[in-house]
């Protein structure tokens, strides 16, 4: 509770004493008697010392905090100047906007749920109740992930504000321990093994511009995000060469182009409506790309899909088949576009093993129009058992 003196007049003596935590370290105590006594609270050899500095009304609350303030100052505990939560913020996404593959939704997720609600209070008026009490209506509603990530984050700020001479420690230092750690689920995907099945459904369901681009995310193994947004002028002769900076691990990325994935750009080239934009998956009419949950929505929408198949676990059914077809380890991650092998290996092994990765996809494609094939008979069968 913020202290006014309406506030304090309000407040009545209780059969046990208790207190009124303000700020600065600044308390009133209310004995059971009515006496009302300022006390500041000292962290002293590991333990709290409250010091009483008077009683109410002959120390008004301004007194009362100036004291308090000096008594910090003293002690060396007070902070450099009043900084905000809002404060703090800026300084993280100063040093962070480009070190963070995923800022901008982090970015976005700290302004909604913790900025919006506490950037104007005081660093040092903050506490983990506070923080707490914000992460909880979100934990009942099931985003435990949610929760982790804003922890995290939040003592990350905290941190950097220590650094940074805001704060003299940081409250937060162990508020993760307070909720628990939500359990890993994994992008649900079929196994490599019912791909036919799954293509004779998407044959069956899906319109001609998310047939095209399953098929392509299929075969290129790329991200959901980094498969829409594919230009026309990263395609040449040889390969599809998308910059670092379009890529989740800021490592230019190349694929080799086969016969099959060179069908799937001419058939994506014919469809799109956008004929003037610069991306293989246009949206309709800005100049921009669909949007990279498109595909992921579809399948979403379709029963037949919905908890079995996601388009990020396209990229888990080719690692898989990779995996059962003796593909190199190392040539199997590449091809998803992962970082192998640790700072040091990375610093000598710069080989993208575009080669090697020829020879696989070209394997993979064959796989993929084998299952593609299969779908067909699959269909014609189901046809022909209805009639």
């Amino acid at each position: 509770m913020k202290l006014t003196s309406k506030v304090i007049s309000a407040l009545k003596p209780k059969e046990l004493r208790y207190q009124i935590t303000d700020m600065q370290g600044l308390a009133l105590r209310v004995q059971a008697s009515g006496v009302k006594s300022w006390v500041v609270r000292i962290p002293q050899n590991g333990r709290i010392v409250d010091i009483t500095i008077g009683h109410w009304p002959e120390i008004s609350l301004m007194q009362a905090r100036a004291i308090a303030r000096q008594k910090r100052k003293e002690m060396e505990l007070e902070s450099c100047s009043s900084y905000t939560v809002r404060d703090a913020f800026r300084f993280w996404c100063s040093k962070k906007r480009r070190r963070i593959v995923s800022f901008r939704d982090e970015k976005i997720r700290l302004e909604k749920y913790v900025i919006s609600k506490i950037g104007s209070r005081q660093l040092d008026s903050i506490t983990p109740p506070i923080i707490i009490k914000l992460m909880e209506p979100i934990e009942s509603a099931g985003k435990q992930s949610t929760v982790k990530r804003l922890l995290m984050r939040t003592r990350e700020i905290f941190d950097m504000a220590v650094n940074a001479g805001y704060l003299h420690s940081n409250p937060l230092a162990k508020i993760t321990k307070v909720f628990p750690v939500p359990p890993v689920r994994h992008m649900p995907a079929p196994d490599w093994r019912e791909l036919p099945i799954v293509i004779s459904q998407i044959e069956a369901l899906a319109p001609p511009k998310y047939r095209v681009l399953f098929y392509f995310s299929l075969a290129t193994l790329l991200r959901p995000g980094e498969a829409v947004s594919i230009r026309l002028d990263w395609i040449n002769e040889e390969a599809i060469t998308i910059p670092a900076e379009h890529m989740k691990m800021k490592r230019v990325h190349r694929i080799p182009l086969t016969p099959f994935l060179i069908s799937l750009i001419n058939e994506a080239k014919r469809i799109r409506r956008n004929k003037r934009s610069p991306f293989l998956f246009p949206a309709p009419s800005a100049n921009k790309p669909i949007s990279s949950q498109a595909l992921a929505k579809w399948l979403h929408d379709q029963p037949v899909f919905r908890g079995r198949l996601v388009a990020h676990g396209l990229r888990s059914i080719g690692r898989s088949w990779f995996a059962d077809n003796d593909v190199p380890f190392e040539i199997a991650e590449s091809c998803l576009a992962h970082l192998v092998g640790s700072q040091v290996v990375r610093a000598y092994q710069r080989s993208d093993f575009f080669a090697a990765r020829s020879k696989i996809m070209l394997g993979w494609h064959a796989f993929i129009q084998q299952c593609a094939q299969c779908a067909q008979l699959l269909t014609q069968n189901a046809d022909s058992h209805e009639n």
